[in-house]
């Protein structure tokens, strides 16, 4: 215990002082064993690198602070119920977490990343139940990623980004039980893209993007009871949601500028809603078969203003509705 407390202190005095003194200050440490923790802070140091390994169970890297431009943080992650949390302010910085292993216990990681040209990957995987943040704020070239694969149980994903240039992706495989994705981007370049696979049962996917340059997309495949809503608000528009397998849902909203929308489900229940209000609207929804569970299948489209086109196509059993309004 007294030799982990001394590396703590170790870490933390090493990273200031590198700070204080020069650039390209490095913080590495590695621990095994269980019940680890570390605190790394690093300030002002140009192409400073924090690398942190932690091998077994209930590790926690957990206030990680670096303030710098062109610098690096890696957190690794291996075992059981591990926890990590970071933050980056400045320029051009590189973050990325990974963690790999586990029990029944929950894996999670937290990025923030602040400042402008900045990268964050979240990368869990074999995991049982886990969890991934990225928040990124501050504007320009944003980039962000979560991946997650072989999860069971609770598995979630979630990613915010702020302004300019932004790309966002949560991908999610061979996961379990609830299952969860989340994108929010709030202006500029956006795109998106949330994709679930062989998930099982509750299943659920949300994208929201604000303005500018929109694309969109969310796919859930081998889904159960499902949902997915995707909402654009302004600007080039596009937006794909897939979904196959039992149950399903859909929400798919744009409001304004060259919408283009579409809407693919096949199997069981199927439902739709569709909004798009002002500007180039297009639509094109396709739901295919079986229904019932009370008889569902029922597809809606409403679009209010402008180039409006529509398409629908439901095909195979039950009680399949379609309504259309377009002004």
């Amino acid at each position: 215990m007294q030799a982990r407390k001394s590396l703590l202190s170790l870490a933390i005095l090493f990273a200031v002082s590198g700070a204080a003194m020069a650039d390209s200050s490095t913080v590495n440490t590695t621990q095994a064993g269980s019940d680890n923790g570390l605190n790394v802070e690093q300030r002002g140091a140009t192409q400073s690198n924090v690398t942190v390994n932690q091998n077994g169970g209930r590790n926690g890297a957990g206030a990680i602070n670096q303030t710098a431009t062109y610098s690096s943080l890696t957190i690794n992650q291996t075992g059981y119920y591990n926890i990590s949390s970071a933050k980056q302010a400045g320029n051009n910085n590189t973050g990325s977490i990974t963690q790999n292993g586990g029990g029944p216990q929950p894996q999670i990681a937290r990025l923030d990343q602040s400042g402008g040209y900045s990268k964050a990957t979240i990368d869990q995987q074999g995991n049982y139940s886990t969890s991934a943040y990225v928040t990124q704020g501050g504007g320009n070239n944003n980039t962000a990623s979560t991946s997650q694969s072989g999860n069971s149980t609770r598995v979630s994903g979630s990613i915010t980004q702020d302004g300019s240039y932004n790309l966002a992706s949560v991908s999610q495989q061979g996961n379990n039980n609830t299952v969860t994705a989340k994108v929010t981007q709030a202006g500029n370049s956006n795109t998106g893209t949330v994709s679930q696979q062989n998930n099982y049962p509750l299943v659920s996917a949300t994208l929201q993007q604000n303005g500018n340059n929109n694309l969109g997309s969310i796919q859930q495949t081998g889904t159960s009871f499902t949902t997915a809503s995707a909402q654009q608000r302004g600007d080039f528009n596009t937006l794909s949601i897939s979904q196959t397998g039992i149950s399903k849902k859909a929400d798919v909203q744009q409001f304004g500028n060259n919408n283009y929308a579409s809407s693919t489900q096949t199997g069981l229940n199927n439902e739709d809603t569709l909004l798009q209000t002002g500007n180039n609207n297009r639509a094109i929804l396709s739901q295919s078969g079986a229904g019932t569970y009370q008889s569902v299948n029922l597809i809606g489209v409403t679009q209010s203003g402008n180039n409006m086109v529509a398409n629908v196509s439901q095909t195979g059993g039950s009680g399949n509705v379609a309504t259309i309004y377009q002004h």
